[in-house]
Order: C-alpha cells, then sequence, then structure tokens
C-alpha cells in the first residue's frame, strides 16, 4: 500500500511536470509550481526527484522508451539496430519539433545546458549492438566517446536550428540529426539515405500520434 501510495506520488509529479512544462515551459515552470499544482509539499518533491533537471530527465526517457517500443513491436527485423534507431531518432525529434510548446521546451532545456546526456544509459547497449553487427570493434570507452560527441554534435545543431542562424526545415533537419549516429559508425551515405526514405515510409503506414512528449 505504501509502495503504490509513493508510485501514484512520483506520477503525479511527473504528469503535473509535463502540463506546466507544456503551458509554460521549462524556466517558468518552477519546483513550487510543480508541488502547488500536484497539492504536495514542496519539501516532498526532493524526494523523488532531486532537481527539476531530474523531472526533465525521467519525462524524456520515458518519452524515448514508448517510441523505442512502438517501432521495435512494428518493425521485423534482429539484426539492424542502425535501421530501428534511425527511426526511433526520426520520430522522436518529429514529435518535439512539430509542436511548438514542445520546441519552446526543449529549446529552453538546451540553452539552459541542461541535457538530456543521461538518455545514453538508455541506448548504451544498442550502440554496442550497432558496433558489433558493423564490425567497428569498439571498446566501451570508445561508445562513450562517441555519445558524448554526438550529443554535442545534436546540441549545437539544435541550438543553430531554433536560433535561426541556419535556413533548413524539419524534414532536413530529422534527416541529419538521425544520420549523425550512422556517420560515426561509417555506414555509407547510401545506405542513411535508404533509410531516410523508410522512415517515412514506415510514419506514413504508422500511426504515432498518440504518443506525446509533454501534454
Amino acid at each position: 500500500m505504501r509502495y503504490r501510495k509513493g508510485f501514484e506520488t512520483k506520477e503525479n509529479i511527473i504528469n503535473v511536470s509535463k502540463k506546466l512544462f507544456y503551458e509554460l515551459g521549462y524556466t517558468k515552470a518552477t519546483v513550487q509550481n510543480i508541488a502547488d499544482t500536484a497539492q504536495i509539499p514542496l519539501g516532498l518533491i526532493p524526494y523523488y526527484f532531486k532537481t527539476k533537471d531530474n523531472i526533465v530527465l525521467e519525462i524524456n526517457s520515458k518519452f524515448y522508451l514508448e517510441i523505442y517500443e512502438f517501432v521495435n513491436s512494428r518493425l521485423n527485423i534482429k539484426k539492424n539496430s542502425y535501421y530501428k534507431l534511425f527511426i526511433v531518432t526520426s520520430i522522436y525529434y518529429r514529435i518535439i519539433l512539430e509542436d511548438q510548446h514542445n520546441k519552446k521546451f526543449f529549446y529552453e532545456v538546451l540553452r539552459n545546458k541542461s541535457n538530456f546526456r543521461a538518455l545514453s544509459n538508455s541506448i548504451e547497449r544498442l550502440y554496442s549492438m550497432i558496433s558489433k553487427e558493423n564490425n567497428n570493434n569498439f571498446t566501451k570507452i570508445d561508445l562513450d566517446c562517441i555519445m558524448i560527441a554526438e550529443f554535442g554534435a545534436r546540441r549545437e545543431l539544435l541550438l543553430n536550428y531554433f536560433e535561426e542562424k541556419i535556413d533548413i526545415d524539419i524534414d532536413y533537419l530529422v534527416k541529419t540529426l538521425s544520420s549523425v549516429t550512422g556517420r560515426f559508425f561509417s555506414i555509407p551515405n547510401d545506405i542513411i539515405a535508404q533509410y531516410a526514405e523508410k522512415e517515412k515510409e514506415f510514419s506514413t503506414e504508422y500511426d504515432y500520434s498518440h504518443i506525446k512528449f509533454l501534454y
């Protein structure tokens, strides 16, 4: 009973945070706002989430996992981890970038250097599989460095896009973001181009509109 109540409280904090982040953005949605809206004492939130960034990371991890499970259940493939990752990454960014509230929140998170690097824990195994499938023979240190470099590259590209320093449309941006991993793993350009076309086919065939980033 006690465990269930704790779980419900944690989920309540997450759901309230998603709503406030969607409506107010990352900066204006304070921990006090979250506590007040969730109708819990402010001092209770650190018991579940040490900082506001930890709430963001939890939201992002759940979001990413939901997309991964959606894609994985519909792709009948076993030994092409990068193809699967390409589609997951594309859907991930499309959902964020095609909604102005999600987009604003995501920009504020990146701009404030609060980041989703902890998401690397969710994809470390996937990167190891990509390395083996493509005979890269990368060590764990190699993969750690790739994930850090990849995050930095995506962050800079997104910040330049949000701040209108580069003139590209969402389709081009999503394709580029989803291609970054392939570049590090030496996936040929023609293969990456094929996956970009297959991602469009997948997104046309399967409706993922029920998957939400925030609210």
